[in-house]
């Protein structure tokens, strides 16, 4: 009878001891994640400052906290994408969808290898990114699979994505744009000319619009059409360096 009550003594104390372990583990991982989450948003406000080392240290320390966490391998992919190093950058976004990623990293990946030149797996990872509808910036990864597809030289499939993009994003100029580079590549100048006026008319301090409009119209005669959207275009920016970057076009018009 002792002996008995002996075991189930000994018995209460190991099951007492292994749910003391069991809470301090609990414990354990709740602290890592919040110190985790606290670098990780420290990472990220160094980088949206341009603070790009701090970014890094943040980055770093969160993802050695608490490893594997698709928000935090993007981030440092983002990161190094900014430093100019693609081919690090490919690693660790190749490693947040190792980590099952969603359709941002995705995206995000797409848009890196359009930088790369490998437009077709481009391609793929954005259809991805789009196959979720709950995905917030479809507009971006419509317009990124846009660049993919005439990057392939696919523009009549590349304009429809655009048109999508811009159907989601109606006040968001940019797909328009890039609409407009792939009529010019597609070989449809006027109608690449139509767009690029059209969001003059809306945005006349749009520079890459304009820079666009007036490579598409150098040496036809288009002189005083141009002077008109830079001199528009020096009344409406408020930026110096761009406003003497208008004068020098206008003068070299004259030329």
């Amino acid at each position: 009878m002792i002996f008995f009550r002996l075991v189930l003594a000994f018995a209460f104390i190991t099951a007492l001891g292994g749910c003391q372990t069991s809470a301090e583990n609990k414990k354990v991982e709740q602290d890592n994640s919040k110190r985790a989450s606290l670098h990780y948003r420290l990472g990220i406000d160094a980088l949206h400052k341009g603070y790009l080392p701090k970014a890094f240290e943040e980055l770093m320390i969160s993802d050695q906290i608490s490893p594997n966490q698709p928000e935090t391998l993007d981030a440092i992919a983002y990161a190094w994408r900014v430093r100019g190093n693609q081919n690090e950058a490919k690693k660790y976004y190749e490693l947040a969808m190792d980590a099952d990623a969603g359709s941002a990293t995705q995206n995000n990946y797409g848009s890196l290898l359009i930088e790369m030149g490998e437009f077709e797996k481009a391609e793929q990872h954005l259809r991805t990114a789009l196959e979720d509808p709950r995905y917030r910036n479809q507009a971006l990864a419509f317009t990124n699979l846009g660049d993919a597809l005439a990057g392939l030289e696919k523009y009549e499939e590349a304009i429809k994505s655009y048109r999508k993009a811009q159907m989601l994003s109606p006040n968001w100029s940019y797909p328009k744009l890039r609409e407009g580079q792939a009529y010019v590549k597609f070989g449809r100048p006027h109608f690449a000319q139509a767009l690029f006026e059209t969001i003059l008319r809306s945005e006349p301090a749009n520079q890459p619009a304009l820079r666009d409009l007036i490579q598409l119209l150098k040496g036809k005669g288009e002189g005083d059409l141009l002077r008109k959207h830079l001199q528009a275009f020096i009344e409406n920016t408020p930026d110096d360096l761009q406003k003497a970057w208008a004068k020098d076009e206008i003068d070299h018009l004259k030329k």
